[in-house]
Parts: structure tokens; C-alpha cells; sequence
């Protein structure tokens, strides 16, 4: 009797110690999917955090970026089908354009501001400028006319479309030494706007001396490393005081009525 006791007080302790360990197992799996969950959770906000971070540096403004953009209609990426008719608005940047040209120096960048400006003053009241329908004469065929050309579309040569717009150089369009100017004309109303860049207000004659010596140096294959360094260092603070200066004088833009187009 009591041997039969001693095995039931046995078996009732190891059916207990079994519980236990098998609570003990289902608490150890519960607590390890509660760590696993909160990494996974932590892991994911610190995927999300590095991407914030990532977005912050991405939106450090650039000096470019502090030129702004312009906004045209084009009706041709619509007819096209390049666009639908509700999405015919280009957003063109100073780094676009130093996409296109392959560089921004203080020509590209003050060619980028003078048609900023002129664009302006054509479109007022925050009308939007229309891609096509723009004429441009030149004084000469510099950086501000190649700027000029590519945002508005106005172009040297008619096409096989024959676009309306055109872009002229006119050699007797009056200017000072060392400066350029650019007429701009709409189509569908005449109206007419003079952008003049003046360069004498960026730079003295002796800077101007010193950027073309080094820039000869360098085309020529004869520029040290440091001198390169140099010329690329000096070109980029031009195109900051440009942009972030503007010089008095160094843009004049006003409404123009006695240039008459060639055609």
C-alpha cells in the first residue's frame, strides 16, 4: 500500500514537472517572438530613420538650386503624346541646364537668371511662358544664347516642323564691351523684352586677365593640377556671386519696341 502511494506521489510530480516544463517552453517561445518582433520593429525604424537622414541630406539646398526654376507650356509634348494634356508644364533648373551644356559657369548661370527675368517681365502677373512660341535675337551666340535656345526651344534653324519661334544672331543689335544682349518676342502678341548682361560688373579687367591666362593654360594642356583646381574654384565663386550677389547692373531687362525681327 504504501509502495503504491510512493509511485502515484511519483507520477503525480512527474506530471507536474511535464506541465511545468511544457509552460516553461510555451513562456520561452512567447518571450523569444516578443524579442524577435521588437528587433524586427526597432530594426525598421532604424531603416526608416537612415532614410530620413538620407532624405535630409538630399534636400540640402545646392547654390544652384537658390537660382529657382522656370515653368513653360509646351504644347508639343503633348501632340507628341509625350505628355497628356493636363501635364504639358516643364520645371527646367540651373542643373538641368548644366546637364544639357555640360558645365554652369557664370556665363550658363547668368544666361539661366537673364532668361529667368526676361521671361518674367514677357509672361507677367505669373503667366506661364508657352515652349515654341518664343523668338530670340542675339547679339552673339554665347552661353546666355545656348541657355536661352534650350529653355524656350527657339533654334538656330527652322526644322522640318518649321516651328514658329526662331533664335537669330543679329551683329547689329548695339552693345557695350563685354556685354551681351538678348531680345526676346512673343509670337501671339509682339510684345517684346531687351535682357542685357553686363560682365565688366562681375569681375575687374585684372580677374578677367587672370581667369583667361589660367583657362589658355588648361586648353592648352599646360595648366599643373593645382592651377586646374584653381580655375575650378574661381569659376564656381563667379557663379555664386551671380547667383547669390547679382551685382547692381549686372542684369538690365526692360520692355523693348524698336527691334524689328528679320522676318
Amino acid at each position: 500500500m504504501q509502495n503504491n502511494s510512493y509511485i502515484f506521489v511519483l507520477l503525480s510530480f512527474n506530471k507536474n514537472s511535464l506541465v511545468m516544463k511544457m509552460k516553461l517552453i510555451v513562456f520561452c517561445i512567447a518571450v523569444s517572438g516578443l524579442l524577435i518582433a521588437c528587433n524586427s520593429a526597432n530594426d525598421k525604424k532604424e531603416k526608416a530613420n537612415r532614410q530620413n537622414e538620407f532624405k535630409e541630406v538630399a534636400k540640402v539646398e545646392t547654390i544652384y538650386d537658390k537660382a529657382g526654376t522656370i515653368k513653360l507650356h509646351d504644347p508639343k509634348s503633348v501632340m507628341t503624346g509625350y505628355r497628356k494634356s493636363n501635364d504639358d508644364i516643364f520645371e527646367i533648373s540651373l542643373d538641368d541646364i548644366g546637364k544639357y551644356t555640360g558645365h554652369v559657369c557664370a556665363g550658363v548661370a547668368s544666361g539661366y537668371l537673364l532668361t529667368q527675368r526676361a521671361l518674367e517681365l514677357l509672361y507677367p502677373d505669373n503667366e506661364i511662358p508657352v515652349r515654341g512660341q518664343i523668338s530670340i535675337a542675339v547679339s552673339a551666340y554665347t552661353d546666355h544664347a545656348e541657355v536661352a535656345s534650350y529653355i524656350t526651344r527657339a533654334r538656330q534653324t527652322e526644322g522640318d516642323e518649321k516651328e514658329p519661334n526662331i533664335l537669330i544672331v543679329d551683329k547689329k543689335i548695339k552693345t557695350k564691351p563685354k556685354s551681351v544682349v538678348l531680345i526676346f518676342k512673343r509670337k501671339d502678341n509682339g510684345k517684346m523684352v531687351k535682357a542685357v548682361f553686363d560682365k565688366s560688373k562681375l569681375m575687374d579687367k585684372k580677374k578677367m586677365k587672370e581667369m583667361m591666362s589660367l583657362k589658355k593654360k588648361i586648353m592648352s594642356k599646360q595648366a599643373t593640377n593645382e592651377e586646374k583646381q584653381q580655375f575650378a574654384n574661381n569659376v564656381q565663386l563667379l557663379v555664386s556671386k551671380v547667383i547669390t550677389e547679382t551685382p547692381e547692373g549686372l542684369f538690365t531687362v526692360t520692355l523693348c519696341s524698336d527691334y524689328k525681327f528679320p522676318r
